[in-house]
């Protein structure tokens, strides 16, 4: 993949219906970064990102993902994205390793047991991996969750609220390995509602009523915001940010 952005969108639309879910969402985030999502329920930010991965064809727009057409080159972005839910998505009658093998078979992984072992082991599953994953904790669910993401070596990582109902300490974990990812040049598209989880980001886009409000750094959208229901949700979000991180 050449330049500089691993998304570059323009104008996409989608609707359900009457109901006009993302209006003219324009966006370019940067190889490497962690790019948040912020807003309120049904604001749009889950289709936003599925749009812009490829999970989801918008009704009208244009722009890359990987430097492939989001509009006419969706199956091929796909194979290069690793997808986590909100809910645990996961076989829980299976165990750590099973479900990963699983995973490497669907996508026709080459060498597939040692894939799957340096998965285990990176994620720190290794005491675990003859567990059944239905009887993981929430943050261990988590971690088999991000294994099953890097599986196939993404380089673009979409997590829809992947913290909700984690303890805190699993999340400080969690975040910790999402900057190590950030770090090795993969992507990170992560929707929240945790404002210290936001501040952890390198943007931040707001989203509301389908409408892309603001980006920047936690810092310069406090700054540069005149709204005022805007300027409290950041100013929210700096004061939140010792409560879970310490």
């Amino acid at each position: 993949m050449s330049g500089e952005f691993s998304i570059d969108v323009r104008d996409l639309n989608k609707s359900f219906g009457a109901k006009h879910v993302v209006r003219d969402l324009s966006l370019k985030v940067p190889r490497g970064q962690i790019f948040g999502f912020l807003g309120p329920n049904g604001s749009g930010k889950t289709t936003s990102i599925r749009m812009i991965c490829g999970l989801l064809t918008a009704d009208s727009g244009s722009g890359t993902c990987l430097g492939y057409d989001v509009m006419k080159q969706s199956a091929r972005i796909k194979r290069e994205v690793g997808y986590m839910t909100q809910r645990f998505s996961l076989w829980e009658d299976l165990t750590i390793r099973e479900n990963l093998d699983f995973i490497a078979r669907m996508y026709g992984m080459d060498r597939r047991p040692e894939a799957v072992a340096q998965a285990i082991e990176k994620l720190g599953l290794t005491a675990r991996k003859d567990q059944l994953a239905g009887a993981l904790s929430g943050g261990w669910k988590q971690r088999l969750a991000l294994a099953a993401c890097l599986l196939h070596k993404p380089k673009l990582l979409l997590l829809d609220e992947p913290t909700a109902g984690v303890d805190p300490k699993a999340r400080r974990d969690f975040w910790i390995e999402l900057r190590a990812l950030a770090d090795q040049g993969i992507t990170v598209l992560v929707s929240t509602h945790y404002m210290d989880e936001a501040s952890r980001c390198d943007q931040l886009a707001y989203i509301a009523y389908g409408k892309l409000l603001a980006v920047g750094t936690a810092a310069e959208l406090i700054s540069s915001t005149k709204e005022k229901d805007l300027e409290a949700v950041f100013i929210s979000l700096m004061k939140g940010v010792e409560d879970n991180f310490q």
